[in-house]
C-alpha cells in the first residue's frame, strides 16, 4: 500500500513512521542510530523524499562523527547533507533546521583547522512535514 508523503509523489508507508522514529533518536542524540531508521526508508523511497532521507543521513553521521571527535568527517558530511536538505526545507518545514546546521558546519569547519574545539550544539529536528502555506518545489 503507498501514502503521501507531503506533495512529493508516492512513498512507501512505513517512510513516515521510520522519519519520525530516526527524528525521535535525532533529537536524543542518538546520531548512528537515527542514520539507520532512515537507511531503512532510504532503500525503499525515490525523487525527493529519497533526497530528504539521503540528507538526514548525511547530516545524523556528521553529528555522530562530531562525537567521535573526527572535525573533518564531521564537517564533511554536514557539508554533503546539507547540500541536499536545503533545496526541500521550505516544502518539509526544516528552514530553523537547516539554518542552524549551516552554523554547526561553519563552526565544524573552524574545528577542523583548529579555530574551535567542537561543533557546537546540534538544533532539534522538527516533524518533517507539510505546514499551512508551505511553498512545495516544482517536480
Amino acid at each position: 500500500m503507498q501514502d503521501t508523503l507531503p506533495d512529493k509523489g508516492q512513498v512507501n508507508t512505513d517512510t513516515a513512521a521510520r522519519l519520525e522514529r530516526g527524528r525521535a533518536l535525532f533529537n536524543a542524540a542518538r546520531y548512528f542510530d537515527a542514520h539507520e531508521a532512515w537507511e531503512e526508508a532510504w532503500l525503499t523511497e525515490r525523487g525527493d523524499a529519497r533526497l530528504l532521507l539521503q540528507g538526514l543521513i548525511q547530516v545524523a553521521a556528521g553529528c555522530h562523527k562530531a562525537g567521535q571527535g573526527k572535525a573533518q568527517g564531521c564537517a564533511r558530511l554536514l557539508e554533503a547533507g546539507l547540500e541536499k536538505l536545503e533545496p526541500l526545507a521550505a516544502a518539509y518545514g526544516i528552514e530553523d533546521f537547516t539554518a542552524g546546521l549551516a552554523l554547526v558546519h561553519g563552526r565544524a569547519l573552524g574545528w577542523a583547522r583548529g579555530q574551535a574545539t567542537d561543533a557546537g550544539p546540534i538544533p532539534a529536528l522538527p516533524p518533517v512535514g507539510p505546514g499551512p502555506g508551505r511553498q512545495h518545489p516544482a517536480r
